[in-house]
């Protein structure tokens, strides 16, 4: 049976990590990603914090043939504080907007940045990215 799973990408290095070594100490996993590992386990299991489950989440983890990623939104800003204008956004015609309000900047990937950008001259490393609810 082949295993699939599609996660967050905040759990990428936490994946990278369980799925990088033959056999996982669960012990060690759960020790150093307690909160993202318990986010896994309600979300799979009607378990709540079981012991048990946590360990299914490691070995599902590690025993994946396939992991499917899913880039997190967030809010886009100019890292300088000289612009007052900073969070970018997209105008009805696909144009790149500028905002001095977070909530009216568009939620965005990184790669949907990184191609709103695309010929425009803006470096990406020009931006950070804000949690949207910042």
């Amino acid at each position: 049976m082949k295993i699939k799973l599609t996660l967050d990408e905040k759990y990428r290095e936490m994946v990278e990590d369980i799925r990088s070594v033959n056999n996982p100490n669960c012990s060690y996993y759960m020790d150093s990603y307690t909160e993202k590992i318990e986010a896994l386990t309600r979300s799979w299991f009607d378990s709540g914090e079981i012991y048990e489950y946590q360990v299914k989440v490691i070995e599902r983890i590690h025993s994946a043939d396939e992991i499917e990623w899913i880039e997190h939104k967030y809010n886009w800003r100019l890292k300088s504080d000289k612009f007052r204008k900073r969070y970018i956004g997209i105008d009805i015609l696909g144009g790149v907007l500028f905002f001095k309000q977070p909530e009216a900047a568009d939620n965005m990937t990184e790669s949907e940045l990184k191609k709103l950008l695309e010929d425009t001259g803006l470096p990406f490393e020009a931006f950070e990215k804000v949690e949207a609810d910042d």
